[in-house]
């Protein structure tokens, strides 16, 4: 099967960008106020901030069966202000002047009251929604990604088998292999980071986030030491999002499988890396529950050892074909 995936970002501007300070004057439909409001919020959003298109291809044997395309904004709603509404039949249509403020603050202050004793319902109501509509679509944005973990986050290459016979007399055959980060991976990894983090001001720069993600890589093709890249998020979902998406049936696997001349599978296992069982340098740190470091540069060897008895020696005779993947621990549960 060949799985395709692309994850594609680029930035869509409709209209000039103008100052911080000034309002966006945008016009929003539909069969409510409401309705036609959220419609206008976005429109000004995506204005403002600027859009990313992520589109999600996958593709089985060239047949396109999955195609997902959504936008992310690095903005929310700060206020607004009705300038008309007109009705024709069902269809509403508002035009608005709003101010979009960035999402990528330290501290989660959405909106502030005018006084002491005011508070504006409305406007405050129109920051939170937006606000999280923001962190949802950057969920999604995550989920397109680790949606291919571990099969496009890691690279197993193996070498020639060697066959023996152990003292049982069954037959023995050890796959060498290697097993490392995609590089391409991390690199995504880090530009949708980049996106989605909350930025830090100058005075908080070295204050600790709620939860931070740090990814140590070099690129293999240069002869750099390498970089670490840390992002800060002020709110305990989005890290937690990553951390499930490493673990538990998501873990990674090394799957062998021997098949015949036809493609008929004879022989199928799983190991579990020793990067994840502890025998080896880790290839990432779940730990902390305030952060998750990724260790870009980790890569372990070893020898798979597959172990065919007597009983299914024609295993051995019939075998044609042997393949090492990466594969999720829910693949390996028959």
């Amino acid at each position: 099967m060949l799985r395709l995936l692309c994850l594609v970002a680029c930035f869509l501007f409709v209209n000039d960008v103008v100052a911080d300070t000034k309002y966006i004057r945008v016009i929003g439909e539909g069969s409510t106020v409401e309705q036609a409001k959220e419609n206008a919020f976005r429109t000004a959003v995506q204005q403002r901030a600027g859009a990313i298109v992520l589109s999600q291809r996958q593709a089985n044997n060239e047949k396109l069966i999955k195609d997902n395309i959504s936008l992310f904004s690095a903005g929310y709603v700060d206020d607004f202000k009705i300038i008309d509404i007109n009705q024709n039949g069902s269809n509403i249509r508002i035009t608005l002047d709003v101010l979009v403020a960035d999402s990528k603050l330290f501290n989660q202050v959405l909106n502030t009251g005018q006084t002491n004793q005011s508070v504006n319902g409305e406007r405050a109501g129109a920051a939170l929604n937006t606000f999280l509509d923001q962190k949802e679509k950057g969920d999604k944005m995550l989920d397109m990604l680790l949606s291919t973990y571990p099969q496009n986050a890691f690279i197993v290459e193996q070498k020639p088998y060697q066959l023996a016979v152990d003292s049982y007399r069954n037959a023995i055959i050890n796959v060498p292999y290697s097993l490392k980060w995609n590089y391409a991976f991390i690199t995504s990894m880090n530009e949708a980071m980049s996106l989605i983090e909350d930025k830090v001001g100058l005075i908080g720069f070295l204050q600790p986030a709620p939860s931070n993600v740090i990814i140590m890589a070099k690129n293999p093709k240069d002869f750099l030491i390498g970089s670490k890249n840390m992002y800060k998020f002020n709110d305990i979902p989005t890290l937690n999002r990553i951390k499930n998406s490493l673990q538990g049936d998501n873990e990674v696997r090394i799957m062998l499988e021997v098949s015949d001349v036809n493609g008929q599978l004879l022989y199928q296992t799983c190991y579990v890396p020793d990067s994840v069982n502890g025998r080896k340098s880790s290839f990432y740190n779940t730990g902390d529950n305030k952060k998750l470091t990724i260790y870009g540069n980790e890569f372990e060897t070893g020898v798979l050892q597959a172990t065919i008895s007597q009983a299914h020696n024609y295993v051995v005779q019939r075998a044609s074909r042997i393949e090492v993947s990466v594969v999720p621990d829910s693949k390996c549960h028959w």
